[in-house]
């Protein structure tokens, strides 16, 4: 079967579609924002003698381990010419061990092969996947890093192209040497302390009572994206290089019942830029373009979870949408990326030798640094 991509599709970004709306959204994030004012304002009347309300309880000297379920691949669309190319890794679901102590968490991701779906065959190809990731949160202060490696596609509407093809029978059309890797980055504050980011994603804090917090936040990611293939049939290919950079400004709540179960929602809303730096590789020459433009983005997330001393577990919905103008030729393109993850994890007393560890180099450390620590 002959291969109809076109060496121009790695101009592509994740999945293209039609974006709703923000006003949705935007109504959402100004109604917790408000609602959270108005609890701030109203607390400033209470009796001045009364006990504070403990909001938060710390599990940080215990270790957590959380073992998740997740869809957090990157998928492929572009419209080149009135035709869509979908490009798909061969992996149904992803799965990423974490470990998390005091302020600190590290994990890795890769594809179990034992999940139906996520087999290498002949019928979608081999897929090689790998991950791993770090994020630290503090009182008010959160940093995260990630590096994902993807390497091997397929096209999923094989059938636009070859009207013979079959599905269940035919195998699609492969892309093995197709190359994914990405570095992100984030770094935000917030600015309640009374809120626990740590309770919905490193698990070493428990949240008490229901609470919000304002969060401004900086996110910035670098990908490349290559198509070069040892197949000497191929005659040109491409190599991106992309940046991106956003600020935005989001709110987030958690209500807590009962103590130990927890819903969470928050709304994030920013604009930035991306920059690519495009190479085509051609048979008597290559040629190189660069652009910049500017982008605007939504992200939403909603969770659910029981959260007890030893014990947790729940799922995760997250989605983003960004609208950005492509190449120099002002065309509008909508994106929207939705992953899911299901998870759970257990806690337990860290080894003393650990903890003395910690408290050296937390010793050591300036005290300015000591006090964002805690």
């Amino acid at each position: 079967m002959s291969n109809p991509i076109p060496h121009a599709l790695l101009t592509t970004k994740p999945i293209s579609i039609k974006m709703p709306q923000f006003r949705h959204t935007l109504i959402l994030f100004l109604f917790l924002l408000a609602g959270n004012q108005a609890n701030a304002q109203g607390g400033k009347g209470s009796d001045s003698l009364k006990q504070p309300v403990k909001y938060i309880a710390k599990v940080d000297t215990i270790i957590s381990i959380k073992l998740n379920l997740n869809t957090e691949f990157e998928q492929f669309s572009q419209t080149v010419n009135d035709v869509t190319y979908d490009i798909r890794p061969n992996i149904t679901l992803g799965t990423k061990l974490s470990f998390s102590y005091r302020f600190i968490s590290f994990g890795f991701g890769f594809k179990p092969k034992f999940i139906p779906g996520n087999n290498d065959n002949d019928m979608q190809g081999k897929t090689k996947v790998f991950g791993f990731g770090t994020n630290i949160i503090t009182s008010h202060w959160m940093q995260e890093l990630q590096f994902n490696y993807i390497k091997g596609f397929y096209l999923y509407n094989t059938g636009d192209f070859d009207p013979d093809w079959e599905e269940g029978t035919d195998p699609y059309i492969q892309l093995p040497d197709n190359r994914y890797v990405v570095l992100r980055g984030s770094t935000g504050y917030k600015f309640n302390e009374n809120y626990s980011l740590k309770s919905i994603s490193s698990k070493t804090e428990i949240q008490l009572k229901s609470c919000g917090s304002l969060i401004p936040s900086l996110s910035y990611d670098y990908y490349e994206l290559d198509n070069k293939s040892d197949d000497p049939s191929q005659s040109s290919s491409q190599f991106s290089a992309n940046f991106n950079m956003v600020a935005s400004l989001g709110y987030m709540y958690t209500f807590v019942i009962k103590s130990k179960f927890y819903v969470s929602a928050g709304v994030f809303g920013g604009a930035g830029f991306h920059h690519i730096s495009l190479l085509t590789r051609m048979p008597t020459e290559e040629l190189h373009d660069k652009y910049t433009s500017a982008v605007f983005r939504m992200q939403e997330r909603i969770g659910a979870g029981y959260n007890s001393r030893k014990f947790f577990a729940g799922a995760e919905l997250y989605s983003s949408q960004s609208s950005y103008s492509e190449s120099n030729n002002a065309v509008q393109v909508s994106a929207i990326r939705t992953s899911f993850q299901i998870f759970a994890g257990y806690r337990f007393n860290a080894p003393k030798f650990l903890k003395h560890e910690t408290d050296v180099v937390k010793g050591i450390a300036p005290v300015p640094i000591q006090n964002i620590l805690e």
